[in-house]
């Protein structure tokens, strides 16, 4: 049974991590097109006139796919002047409800968020730009980084029970 616990606390740690690879092409893509709209603007005085829309589609994505990732490297802020004293059982029983807690919220958050987005695909509501990009796309987007990140919370809960010695 720990071992499972081991791999599958492992395989939520390389889920994120993927996930934050997918946040840092957001990163690049958004230094992409902020650098294509200066180009476009100062040579030939033209835009392409979605790009705050864009950069506000790849900032969601980069925070919520990178979710995850801090989650998993501990460098979400955290209250550590509550849980450094702690060792032990005690300290993964402190991670296990901490996690908990932050489960019930995300996930409660992601199941409405989840319901938005399947309203947005039925009605094909799309943007108000001259694009029209279909809002199920950044929503899907979110979402998926919210998953990653619930996922994520039940692998420190199973890290915690694995080895509760080794939690930092």
């Amino acid at each position: 049974m720990t071992r499972m616990l081991g791999l599958y606390a492992r395989f939520t740690s390389r889920l994120s991590d993927v996930a934050a690879h997918f946040a840092m092409l957001a990163i690049v893509l958004m230094a992409g097109h902020i650098l294509l709209e200066i180009i476009l603007r100062a040579v030939w005085s033209t835009s392409t006139f979605v790009m705050d829309e864009f950069v506000g589609y790849e900032v969601a994505a980069m925070t919520f796919l990178g979710l995850g990732a801090a989650l998993d490297d501990k460098v979400l802020l955290r209250v550590n002047i509550l849980l450094l004293p702690l060792k032990g059982w005690v300290r993964a029983s402190a991670e296990i409800l901490n996690a908990a807690v932050a489960l019930s919220v995300f996930g409660f958050v992601t199941f409405f968020l989840i319901r938005q987005l399947i309203r947005s695909y039925e009605r094909g509501t799309t943007s108000i730009s001259i694009l029209e990009v279909p809002l199920w796309i950044p929503q899907g987007l979110v979402v998926i980084g919210l998953l990653v990140f619930c996922i994520q919370l039940t692998g420190l809960i199973a890290q915690a029970l694995h080895a509760p010695e080794n939690i930092e």
